[in-house]
C-alpha cells in the first residue's frame, strides 16, 4: 500500500468517527544507510480538523517563522499519534482497537 492511499481516510473506533489520517511515522531499520535503509510503519497521525500532511513541520527541531509556528500549532491542536499495533483494520476506513492509546504527534528533538 502507498502512503498516499491512506492519507485523508476516515478513522473510526467502534463505529464512531475519530478523525482522518493526516500523516504516518516510520522508523529506519538501518540508520547507518539513511538513503537506502528499509522503513517500517510504526504509527499513524490522526487529526480532527485537517486531511493535510504535516510536511515535516511537526518536528520541534525545525526552525520556522513565528507566524508559521502559530498556524501549525492551531492546525495540529487535536492531532495524536496511534501506534500501528492499535490499528485493527486498514481499509477504506481505518478502524482502531477499542483500547487504543493516543500519543503526542511531536517528535523529540
Amino acid at each position: 500500500m502507498i502512503l498516499g492511499d491512506i492519507l485523508s481516510r476516515p478513522v473510526e473506533c467502534g463505529g464512531e468517527r475519530i478523525g482522518v489520517v493526516v500523516d504516518a511515522r516510520f522508523v529506519l531499520r538501518d540508520a547507518d544507510r539513511p538513503g537506502r535503509a528499509p522503513a517500517d510503519l510504526v504509527g499513524l497521525l490522526v487529526g480532527q480538523h485537517t486531511g493535510m500532511a504535516f510536511l515535516g513541520y511537526e518536528r520541534s527541531s525545525v526552525a520556522r517563522p513565528h507566524l508559521l509556528n502559530r498556524w501549525l500549532a492551531y492546525r495540529q491542536r487535536d492531532c495524536f499519534l496511534v501506534d500501528i499495533d492499535d490499528v485493527a483494520h486498514l481499509g477504506e476506513v481505518v478502524e482502531l482497537r477499542a483500547d487504543f492509546d493516543r500519543w503526542s504527534p511531536m517528535l523529540p528533538e
